[in-house]
């Protein structure tokens, strides 16, 4: 084995790629933080899932194709994987008597809130998890269709098309 005073050269692309993806980390991380974040409205939530999805990308750092995608896409794709693991683990559900009080005592114009958060919610359950997402990204997060598109790595036609069929699955459930 060749060696470059005193350490191998096998060390040494070990040490390249842990520095690239320390930069990598360090460029990327508020970005993917902020998307679990806004995905998971829980910060602790969002704290587990990030470290996850950077412990499977340092897992999997080889894969990672700077031609493909961005540090950021790629690691927010693994994030997307990690969220949904994490919520096919932990049921969201409280019991009853663990609601506060005053929850149920709401103003008209809040119960009109929540029946319209219901009805989303009832909407947003018809579709699937990359539809889901696309409605997310476009109008709470207010990305174009080329970011979407970026973000989710597919064509921007794909994530107009599919917004579209989303948008009609919604219309045909209310």
């Amino acid at each position: 084995m060749a060696s470059n005073g005193g350490f191998s050269l096998v060390g040494s692309g070990k040490r390249d790629r842990i520095a690239s993806f320390e930069h990598y980390y360090r460029e990327s991380y508020s970005l993917v933080y902020n998307y679990v974040l806004r995905r998971t409205s829980n910060r602790e939530v969002a704290e587990d899932v990030v470290s996850e999805a950077f412990l499977r990308a340092a897992r999997f750092y080889e894969r990672f194709d700077p031609t493909r995608a961005k540090f950021s896409t790629w690691v927010i794709s693994i994030a997307r994987n990690c969220i949904s693991d994490y919520y096919d683990r932990e049921v969201a559900t409280a019991p009853i008597d663990e609601v506060p009080e005053g929850v149920f005592a709401q103003e008209d114009t809040q119960a009109d809130h929540l029946d319209d958060l219901a009805m989303l919610q009832k909407l947003l359950a018809k579709l699937d998890d990359e539809e889901k997402e696309l409605i997310y990204l476009k109008y709470y997060e207010g990305k174009r269709n080329t970011e979407i598109a970026e973000v989710l790595g597919m064509n921007a036609s794909t994530v107009s098309t599919k917004l579209s069929r989303a948008i009609a699955k919604m219309r045909e459930a209310s």
